[in-house]
């Protein structure tokens, strides 16, 4: 498995183990390999490679069956070209940017791999998430929770949200997303075109602060603003040490709605994804700073 030191790589070696397989685990980085957990497994080990060292790349696959990369989707010509001939599938990440209308170099780079990899004729599928919540080091939902832990309780909390957050989007909670990295893998309808994978239906902007105040027991109200504003507050909270708030590309992406059919994800990989709500409770059950 390649990326397998990022946030969601360490999760789904974790899962990969615990389910049996003789897992290689890829990265670059030697100090946080060797903090992976591989219980021990003396079928698991870790290996150090770079796609952007071909030739180490391809030493760590020789012998592969099947291969998951979580490596950005630009990486997806030197990932093909270092594929073992004897792989049977392979699993690649992509993103739901590369659907966007807005000017994009990271959209574009998603599509430019999905296009490589359909053309490679190589089995498997690629998966392209959303934003992605659940573990306690995530960014999306935790920034919103020290957001919200700022204000004085009891008081209601401002959001500042471009075009009042009517645009939607479709979180996924980690363990779906691990779900559907194992569908992809595992099952015999997963292999063919790219699968959205995301929540079980597109919330408004306001809709998903909201949810995320009210699971910290706090109210929102959602003040309308256009990016031209938002954006040099949240410059300036930054330089306060303000994590929570989001940069201006991030902010234009947040007027574009995000809303796909998830019915290939149920029937190809065999995921029902759970309610952002759901989701939230979870999260917080578990520890989320």
């Amino acid at each position: 498995m390649i990326g397998a030191t990022s946030k969601t790589g360490r999760y789904l070696v974790a899962r990969l183990v615990a389910e049996g397989y003789a897992v290689t685990a890829i990265g670059r980085d030697p100090g946080r390999l060797a903090v992976l957990d591989l219980k021990g497994d003396p079928k698991a080990e870790a290996r150090r490679a770079d796609l952007t060292q071909p030739e180490t790349m391809r030493a760590a696959l020789a012998g592969a069956d099947q291969v998951i990369s979580l490596a950005h989707a630009s990486f997806t010509a030197a990932l093909l070209d270092a594929l073992p001939d004897k792989c049977e599938r392979v699993v690649l990440t992509g993103s739901m940017r590369r659907f966007t209308k807005l000017p994009d170099p990271a959209g574009a780079a998603v599509a430019a791999g999905e296009a490589a990899f359909g053309a490679s004729g190589r089995a498997g599928v690629m998966l392209h998430p959303g934003l992605i919540y659940g573990p306690p080091e995530e960014r999306n939902v935790n920034r919103i929770f020290r957001y919200v832990e700022r204000w004085p309780r009891g008081a209601p909390v401002p959001f500042p949200l471009p075009a009042g957050g009517r645009a939607t989007v479709q979180p996924l909670f980690i363990d779906d997303l691990i779900e559907a990295f194992i569908g992809a893998l595992t099952r015999d309808e997963a292999p063919g075109e790219p699968v959205v994978v995301g929540g079980p239906e597109p919330i408004a902007y306001r809709d998903f602060v909201g949810a995320c105040a009210r699971a910290l027991g706090r109210r929102a109200f959602v003040v309308p603003l256009p990016v031209g504003l938002i954006a040099p507050l949240g410059s300036v909270a930054r330089a306060l040490g303000l994590r929570a708030a989001p940069t201006r590309a991030e902010l234009r992406r947040m007027t574009e709605d995000k809303a796909f059919d998830v019915t290939p994800m149920r029937e190809r990989l065999g995921v029902t994804p759970r309610s952002f709500e759901d989701g939230l409770a979870l999260k917080l059950e578990r520890g989320w700073g």
